[in-house]
């Protein structure tokens, strides 16, 4: 039996098409299944709140307070700890406020830690379940009666102390 000339390339091209889908299917898989692939919660709402995001920055910037914080390693049996210094714009501690973080190592986008901070004589502080060393983003929210401040950084955080 001869094979017509040209009898082949409709199969050739119907197999390009199918490798092609499938291939796309594979690709979507493991993008969609790999632990570290996550997008921003609520990114179109938080794009079109652009202005109001620049106000805020502008408002942060006329109460002139500073943001200082630090994550202290794990101790035995024990979270890391953040602890935060809050200081007005002529440098001295600002106490009786409210603060709130959320945490997420960069590596692992989808598990955000939130916590409350509790004020102590030093400043205020939280222990957090932090169990991955490396880069971490910390967006912290600070109230004070109607001032609304805002703080973001990204940090190399070591969350047990190296042998």
């Amino acid at each position: 039996m001869k094979i017509k000339p040209g009898a082949l390339w409709p199969a050739v091209i119907a197999g390009a098409l199918g490798l092609h889908v499938v291939g796309s299917l594979v690709m979507v898989y493991f993008a969609t299944s790999n632990e570290s692939y996550a997008v921003e919660p609520d990114y179109y709402r938080k794009a079109l709140a652009w202005d109001e995001k620049r106000a805020q920055d502008r408002h942060n910037a006329e109460l002139g307070w500073r943001l200082d914080f630090t994550v202290e390693p794990a101790t035995a049996g024990r979270d890391p700890i953040v602890r935060v210094e809050l200081s007005t714009v002529d440098g001295g501690p600002l106490t009786d406020a409210s603060i709130s973080v959320e945490a997420f190592a960069n590596a692992r986008r989808d598990d955000v830690l939130t916590a409350g901070l509790t004020e102590t004589d030093a400043g205020y502080q939280a222990a957090m379940p932090m169990r991955r060393d490396g880069l971490w983003e910390f967006r912290f929210t600070v109230t004070r009666g109607d001032d609304l401040f805002t703080y973001r950084d990204t940090r190399h955080v070591w969350t047990e102390i190296p042998d």
